[in-house]
């Protein structure tokens, strides 16, 4: 009897386990392929042990279906006793609403995948902490920006012992009214049995959270009972996903955004770091395990997550197609990306299995009005504005008044996107993720003559709109106006385009020179202008115009920083434009310029003539401009006296209408009195400059270097290395004109309290960004800090040998260092000899040689 009695409690064993796997694997979603896959056992496996044919699972295998299922802690040591590998303990059943729930067995439904998550970790924060403060808690994106992923992953981080988690599926749910019975279903409930407030009530703060995922096409059924969850009952937590807020006054919205790309295709550092690039790299290798990121492939697969937004779907898509197809391959493809990413998933959302499907849900879903409008602004470029979307995309069916109802329309449903960064400096902007741009201009495209249309109106639009800039520059809000134009600088390279393809060159210098100011305040769009100004210079009549269009490109050129093609363009521009005109002033001065940071001393020469031009024909506005010019191209030739007197001249002018405070000209006279000692002056002028840029600048790190040098100088290392930091985090994001300055002083610091790996680091950047930028004076700046660098970190044969060919320079070249470098170089050549040799005949490539060995020294 005994031996019976054994037998039928190892039955009854495995019944008790088979059962609780099949419902522990309905709960978390999976078929038994799924499940198979993600435990790494063979269907057979979990078919036999689901249907009780398996006497005692081996301990291996229960651990990794344990693994599979998502288990932790209490469930998987819950699991394995249920499978008899653990001291008998309460016998494991499978959950009813009627019972208590089991401590470690609280989540129903699907469960968050271990590694689903990818650069979150931000957003994972700030939502579990907006789950413990707030009722109902809203996240919203795009299809395929990864909602479901973060907030199953924010629930489970904020769910403890007591809390029970309860994940309702929305996909399938047709009708608004069905909405209480799905969450019901996924509490467990028998049809018929409960309704919603049996399962609610009696619950204390804390206890439950309940997940409601893809809420968007059953809105008004989701709004309102997550109204009267909260509103009646104070211990239920809600958190949505949904491509449209619910519009509830107790809602906090959260939007989930795609994942940050890299910033360039050539640091594989910068790459590897990326959030999209690590995605793709993590699902690639589930297809082909022997996928890495390495330096043959960085760049393209830099461009590829580029070229999908960094939109998690997109990536994970793309990344399917790794196991059949090089990453070179499916970059080459994405031109028909709907095409190449069509590949189904074999489960969600029926609209979220191909990339197709996910865009086209909700474009469906708009309005005429809406879609028309979404179709129209696909053509403007991202990103765009709403004066431009006014200006061009109106007409039956879109009302002009109606558009910035549209917009947020558009917006709310997560198909634009706000462009905040720098609002208050360029307006209300809007951009479109490049995926669903694609799709909304084959939309437009498929319109008959649409696409022509609204090319030749944006055309129209951007020729009237240069017209407005007429006399900024001299205006009280020429910033403004300004950078309003440059916010709309894609819309203007649509314009171009066409143009371009129609052969209407007037047309396009016309918008070219109209709209030339407003390129220089975004250094990463200016290239743009350099190419359209280029290329109109090739193709207008006049030489006059070709000249003022290739002297905008030299200034686009040095703005960018190829100081050698902004000479090559000012030089051009000179013998084809009137000496005394706006634009000649232009060139002339701006081969000066271009000339002194290349140590061409033949720049220096002009100076005299130009001021005396600039005074007899040019406007106030125009006399006070060259002066300041000419001001900065002496002091970076050391001349600091008749640097000074000139930049005093444009200080002084500042009394006249049209002539405004710049703060790269205070920031020159704070170089200049802090280069002759004037500690006091050089501080008045550089919070001159402060006071004189707007607050949120993209470029403010120029000023905050500027302060920095004069606290340093002035002994407040403290101050100076604040400012640095905040300084050092901005040019993260772009690069600036005076960024050298941050890295100089950043290292100088450093290497005064001993940190000289920070140090190195600094100056290697400097030296590396002034070499590829083409600005040799400031080398001048650089390279002393170099030498002390070295001997600090004890390579005094390599510092001794640059030292010596320092002094060298100092000897004999023109300009001499600065003051300030030329202190630091004293500091560390007491064992130097000067070089022999000296001079050299190519001053700029006597410099840059320099600058070579420093990096090999530093390397």
């Amino acid at each position: 009897m005994t031996g019976l009695a054994d037998a039928e409690s190892r039955v009854d064993g495995r019944r008790a386990f088979a059962e609780l796997l099949l419902d522990l694997r309905v709960q978390a979603g999976f078929s038994q392929e799924e499940l198979a896959d993600r435990a790494g056992l063979s269907v057979r496996t979990i078919r036999e042990l689901e249907a009780g044919r398996v006497a005692r699972p081996r301990k291996d295998s229960v651990r990794l279906l344990a693994e599979g299922l998502g288990l932790r802690d209490g469930d998987a040591a819950t699991f394995l006793t249920a499978a008899g590998h653990a001291p008998p303990r309460q016998a494991v059943s499978v959950v009813s609403v009627a019972d208590p729930v089991p401590t470690g067995l609280r989540w129903r439904g699907t469960r968050p995948i271990p590694d689903g998550l990818v650069g979150r970790e931000q957003e994972l924060t700030e939502l579990e902490d907006l789950l413990r403060q707030n009722r109902l808690v809203t996240l919203v994106g795009p299809g395929g920006v990864g909602k479901t992923e973060l907030a199953l992953a924010a629930a489970d981080r904020f769910s403890g012992v007591d809390t029970t988690v309860v994940v309702v599926d929305l996909t399938t749910v047709q009708r608004d009214a069905a909405v209480p019975s799905a969450i019901l279903d996924a509490f467990g409930t028998a049809p018929g049995t409960s309704d919603l407030d049996d399962v609610l009530s009696g619950r204390k703060p804390g206890d439950l959270v309940i997940v409601e995922d893809n809420a968007e096409h059953v809105l008004d059924g989701v709004a309102t009972v997550a109204n009267r969850m909260v509103r009646s009952f104070p211990g239920v937590g809600v958190l949505v996903t949904s491509r449209i807020p619910l519009g509830l006054p107790d809602e906090v919205v959260r939007r989930v955004q795609v994942l940050g790309v890299p910033a360039n295709d050539k640091d594989l550092a910068e790459i590897a770091a990326s959030p999209a690039v690590e995605m793709f790299v993590r699902r690639a290798t589930r297809v082909r395990p022997d996928f890495r990121l390495t330096a043959d492939n960085a760049a393209t697969v830099a461009r590829l997550c580029q070229r999908l937004d960094g939109l998690p779907l997109a990536l994970e898509l793309a990344a399917a197609r790794a196991g059949s197809l090089s990453v070179e391959t499916i970059l080459a493809a994405l031109d028909d990306r709907f095409r190449l990413l069509s590949g189904p998933r074999r489960f969600g959302a029926p609209h979220q299995r191909t990339l197709a499907d996910t865009i086209a849900w909700s474009v469906d879903a708009l309005s005429d009005p809406a879609r028309q409008l979404l179709y129209r602004a696909s053509m403007l470029g991202s990103p765009f504005t709403l004066d431009a979307v006014v200006g061009v995309c109106t007409g039956e069916p879109i009302d002009e008044l109606d558009v910035p109802m549209l917009l947020a329309e558009l917006a709310d449903k997560s198909l634009l996107q706000p462009v905040l960064e720098f609002e208050q400096l360029y307006g209300a902007r809007y951009k479109m993720l490049e995926t669903i741009r694609e799709h909304a201009y084959a939309g437009l495209s498929s319109q008959g003559n649409d696409l022509t249309e609204f090319r030749d109106r944006a055309v129209a639009w951007c020729a009237e709109y240069v017209k407005g800039l007429d006399g900024a520059w001299g205006s009280p809000d020429r910033d403004r106006r300004y950078r309003a134009a440059n916010a709309n600088s894609a819309t203007f390279e649509v314009a171009l385009e066409r143009c371009a393809e129609l052969g209407e060159w007037e047309t396009a210098a016309r918008i070219v020179l109209g709209f030339r100011v407003a390129w220089q305040y975004q250094a990463s769009v200016a290239q743009s202008g350099i190419r359209w100004a280029v290329a109109a210079a090739e193709n207008v009549a006049g030489e006059e115009t070709s000249g003022m269009l290739l002297a905008i490109a030299g200034r686009l050129s040095n703005l960018t920083g190829d100081v050698r093609a902004a000479r090559s363009y000012y030089g051009e521009a000179r013998t084809l434009l009137a000496p005394g005109s706006e634009l000649g002033l232009v060139a002339r001065g701006g081969l000066v310029s271009s000339g002194s940071l290349l140590l061409d001393p033949l720049g220096l020469a002009e100076i005299p003539g130009l001021v005396a031009d600039a005074r007899e024909h040019g406007n106030v506005q125009r006399s006070a401009t060259v002066q300041a010019i000419c001001g900065l191209a002496l002091a970076r030739w050391g001349r600091l006296p008749e640097a000074k007197e000139l930049l005093l001249a444009w200080q002084a002018a500042l009394v006249n209408p049209g002539v405004y405070p710049d703060e790269i000209a205070y920031m020159a006279l704070s170089r200049v009195e802090l280069e002759l000692g004037n500690l006091d002056e050089a501080r008045r002028w550089a919070e001159l400059a402060r006071d004189s840029q707007a607050s949120d600048d993209p470029e403010r790190t120029k000023v905050a270097g500027c302060l920095a040098m004069v606290e340093f100088q002035a002994g407040r290392f403290d101050v100076a290395q604040a400012l640095l930091d905040e300084a050092a985090a901005d040019i993260q994001g772009h690069r600036g004109y005076f960024d050298y300055l941050v890295m100089l002083y950043r290292s100088r610091l450093a290497r005064r309290s001993g940190d000289l790996a920070v140090a190195r680091s600094a100056i290697k950047d400097a030296v590396s960004r002034l070499l590829l930028e083409g600005r040799v004076v400031y080398l001048l700046d650089v390279l002393p800090e170099a030498v002390a660098v070295l001997h600090a970190a004890g390579q005094s044969e390599d510092a001794d040998r640059l030292c010596g060919q320092l002094l060298a320079w100092q000897r004999t070249m023109d300009p001499p260092m600065l003051p300030t470098a030329w202190a630091v170089l004293q500091e560390s050549c007491e064992r130097a000899t000067t070089a022999e040799g000296w001079p050299e005949n190519d001053p700029a490539e006597s410099v840059r040689r320099l600058a070579d060995d420093v990096l090999i020294a530093l390397s």
